[in-house]
């Protein structure tokens, strides 16, 4: 019988790509709360799933008593900075106070739980960032998300805080990710302003849920062995290879699709540009926040170059 794992936010980017990678080695259990079930039951299929408000504690309770799962990644959260920005106390629920339940309730019962953080804990000065850097928040998701990394450690000290960066790909439920509308966009042969200063690590949301996975229950090798393993704990970065701006992202993106580079327009930070509606963004951009993860290399992740994955994702032999 395959061990239980248990996916929180199952229905978004993240987690519909370790589902997809998880059932191999995996039984596995999708969470779920923004979708309706008649979408949810559309995209889950045969797969074990429920709808749950990860904001209830008595809820949390009740699930982890019902699924019983041998391991838990735990990829639920509000990631809109400006919609944080805008209401702190639902990312507040979410983001900080539902990731903690989570992770007491595993660890009292000895279950191997990752969490899902981000690399905007950091404000962009002093790049690149290892797992030992000091945490810089400059707006509220990433407040929020370094705040729940504290409050994790300090009631789980066998957690895993697994820092992603800039994630690129396409979504299940007919949702678009930023990358999908860039490459809709440039193939249409529109204009777009990226930042020349914003500077990140990025992988595909493939490359991310393989090293999750590698995290929670494989210990790095091929076969998952949750009950033996020596865990990873604590603070793990699982950035790619390629230090690389927003900016340059694009021009690779034309170079691979054989468009004009002058469809990909460099701004600044600074310039602020409107976001929809004409409005300015609500929530502070961290500039240069490239992770420094050669811990998680010298364990056995292994991101292939930016090049490739973008190729991959776009169906190129290249």
């Amino acid at each position: 019988m395959l061990p239980k794992l248990l996916i929180t936010g199952a229905t978004g980017f993240l987690g519909f790509h370790i589902l997809q990678a998880a059932q191999t080695h995996w039984h596995v259990v999708g969470a779920y709360h923004r979708a309706s079930r008649r979408r949810a039951q559309r995209f889950f299929g045969e797969i074990d799933n429920g709808r749950i408000d990860l904001g209830d504690f008595s809820e949390t309770k009740a699930m982890m008593a019902a699924v019983r799962p041998a391991a838990v990644i735990h990829t639920a959260a509000i990631t809109d900075l400006d919609y944080c920005e805008q209401y702190p106390h639902e990312s507040l629920a979410i983001n900080l106070k539902s990731a903690v339940h989570l992770a007491g309730l595993c660890g009292d019962r000895d279950i191997p739980f990752v969490f899902t953080s981000t690399d905007l804990v950091f404000d962009g000065a002093k790049a690149p960032y290892g797992e030992a850097d000091p945490v810089t928040p400059i707006n509220v998701y990433g407040e929020h998300k370094a705040l729940a990394e504290e409050g994790i450690l300090a009631d789980n000290a066998d957690a895993v805080i697994c820092r992603l960066p800039l994630l690129i790909g396409y979504a299940g439920l007919g949702r678009e990710t930023f990358f999908q509308k860039m490459i809709t966009a440039f193939r249409a042969g529109q204009e777009i302003t990226l930042f020349g200063d914003g500077i990140r690590t990025p992988v595909s949301g493939a490359v991310a849920a393989q090293g999750l996975l590698q995290v929670v229950g494989s210990g790095f090798e091929d076969d998952v062995n949750v009950a033996e393993i020596e865990r990873v704990v604590g603070l793990l970065h699982l950035g790619g290879r390629d230090v690389i701006s927003l900016y340059e992202l694009g021009l690779l993106i034309l170079q691979l699709l054989g468009l004009d580079d002058r469809l990909a327009i460099p701004i600044s930070l600074s310039d602020a540009p409107p976001g929809q509606n004409d409005r300015s963004f609500l929530a502070a951009r961290s500039a240069n926040v490239a992770l420094d993860s050669s811990r998680a290399y010298e364990l056995g992740y292994d991101p292939p170059s930016l090049r490739t994955q973008i190729a991959k994702l776009l169906n190129l032999d290249c």
